[in-house]
Parts: structure tokens; C-alpha cells; sequence
């Protein structure tokens, strides 16, 4: 600095020079000036729209509310839901025809996909091989929230003309339960696996008789 710009400096510009003469200082503060605009640039980038390629989804079948085993599905049972495609489950259902009239093998929490395992097979629909699913619809509409597939139970009737109770099948299993319904009139029905001739004529007999069920 020459003599007279010495003499006509301000205080400021005496401190500036004191400080910005060092080379400590200098360092310093090209670092910090460095950091901020690191900063600045990493805040520009994150509010930065995304232009890569869009998310792939895939519309599936999941289950409207918490289901029950054994309930047979409706149209309100079930609702579609996109999830990316690579969360999609194998055998994921997605058509609602696919799945109305099905009955759970097992229960599903509201939201969960359906799949095609979560559904009872023809295999498991009859009892097994050789046998066949009766159709009983229960004189009691309350007996079958006790009742889940798998569960061992007695077929028992009453005898319309004498009164007398009587045995149709012990000890059979129950394949599928009818979702409770709003009105109750008729009975819930259940399907029970017989051998096939057996499976005939208990479900000819309840269609004239009143039956219900004792649990084992």
C-alpha cells in the first residue's frame, strides 16, 4: 500500500489487510467458502425433480378387511390395489371373478394380496380323494362361528314325524363355511368331505330335514 493510500485508508480496510495477509487465514477461508457451496449444491440436488424412468405397478387383489378361514368371497371382500411389480407376490390374483366364490384356506389381514394358496383346492374342497363335499345348511345360523375348516364335527337331524334325533355322519370334516349373511332365515351353510356315495345321501337328507352339528 503506497504512503498516501495509507494515510486515507479506513479502519476497515486496515483490518481487512491485517487479516487477508495471512496465509492461514486465506486457507481457512477458501475452505469455508468451499464447504458452503458444497452445501448449496447437495440442496439443489435433492429438491431436483426426478426425470428417471417411472415406477412399474402392477393392480392386484387384496383383501378389503380382516377375513376369516373358510369364508366364502364376494365382491366386497376384495378390492384392487397397485403395488410395484417387484413386491407383487407369485400367484397374486387379480381379476375379482377369479376370486368371488372362493373360499380362504386360511385368514387374510385387510390389504394383504390374495393368492392362489391362500384358496382351498379341489383337493382340500372334497376331504380327499375317493370323497366328495356335502352341502348342510345348519339349523342354528350361530353353530357355524365356531365352526373352521378342518374342525372334526357330528352331523345330527331331528326326525320331522317322530321327534326322534338321529345320526347322519360322525367324525367328518368340515371343508368350507358360508360368510355370515345378513339375514339369517335360512341358516348358514357349511360343506362337510364324505366318501361320495355317503356325501349323497347326507346332503339329499338335509334338504328335508333340520341338522345341525356337535364339535369334537
Amino acid at each position: 500500500m503506497a504512503p498516501k493510500d495509507r494515510l486515507n485508508s479506513t479502519v476497515l480496510h486496515r483490518i481487512g489487510a491485517l487479516f487477508l495477509g495471512r496465509p492461514g487465514f486465506r486457507l481457512h477461508a477458501l475452505r469455508r467458502a468451499a464447504a458452503v457451496a458444497l452445501l448449496l449444491l447437495a440442496a439443489g440436488l435433492t429438491v431436483q425433480p426426478r426425470h428417471g424412468p417411472p415406477e412399474s405397478r402392477v393392480a392386484v387383489l387384496v383383501a378389503a378387511r380382516d377375513l376369516p378361514p373358510g369364508r366364502v368371497l364376494s365382491k366386497a371382500d376384495v378390492a384392487r390395489r397397485e403395488l410395484p411389480a417387484d413386491l407383487v407376490p407369485d400367484g397374486a390374483l387379480r381379476d375379482i371373478a377369479t376370486a368371488e366364490g372362493r373360499v380362504l384356506g386360511s385368514a387374510a389381514r385387510s390389504g394383504e394380496p390374495l393368492t392362489d394358496a391362500r384358496f382351498n383346492g379341489p383337493a382340500v374342497a372334497s376331504g380327499g380323494a375317493g370323497t366328495a363335499a356335502a352341502p348342510i345348511r345348519l339349523a342354528d345360523p350361530e353353530v357355524a362361528d365356531f365352526l373352521v375348516p378342518g374342525r372334526r364335527v357330528d352331523l345330527v337331524t331331528t326326525l320331522t314325524r317322530s321327534g326322534a334325533a338321529s345320526v347322519l355322519a360322525e367324525d367328518v370334516k368340515v371343508v368350507a363355511v358360508q360368510a355370515p349373511q345378513g339375514h339369517r332365515d335360512q341358516g348358514r351353510l357349511i360343506f362337510v368331505g364324505l366318501p361320495e356315495q355317503a356325501a349323497a345321501t347326507v346332503a339329499a337328507a338335509a334338504l328335508s330335514q333340520s341338522v345341525t352339528v356337535t364339535l369334537r
